[in-house]
């Protein structure tokens, strides 16, 4: 089976919530990152938690966004780019949006692998008996 192609785009808009700033562009992500953007993933995650040994919920959360979407992000509108990949953004909602709609691509990803799949072969979806 041929696996679809592991990168999608999609249209942004956000308000930020403490600018009031609208920011709005095409991203272009990674949908399922391999092994070294995985583990660029959890190295960006615990340079932005400083190697605390207890981060708060909140460090370890913007540190989970700012990694996958500094990672994820293969292109972005002028304003991404500006924002040193999310850094200097203040508004904590657009970051938090922008983030889910990046994961998202992933699910939308794994939802046409599975339907490939059952495509290829009706009986995938069934569970095995281990008889013939």
């Amino acid at each position: 089976m041929d696996l679809p192609k592991n990168e999608k785009s999609f249209s942004f808009e956000a308000v930020g919530e403490d600018t009031g700033k609208k920011y709005e562009g095409e991203f272009t992500v990674i949908c399922i990152p391999n092994m070294f953007q995985k583990r660029a993933i959890e190295i960006e995650k615990t340079r932005l938690q400083a190697d605390q040994t207890n981060p708060t919920m909140n460090l370890m959360g913007l540190g989970e966004v700012l990694a996958n979407c500094r990672v994820r992000i293969i292109e972005g509108p002028s304003w991404w780019k500006d924002s040193n990949g999310g850094f200097d953004i203040m508004d904590e909602n657009v970051c938090v949006k922008l983030y889910d709609q990046v994961m998202a691509q992933e699910m939308l990803w794994k939802d046409e692998v599975k339907k490939r799949s059952k495509a290829k072969d009706p009986k995938l979806g069934e569970k095995s008996t281990g008889s013939k």
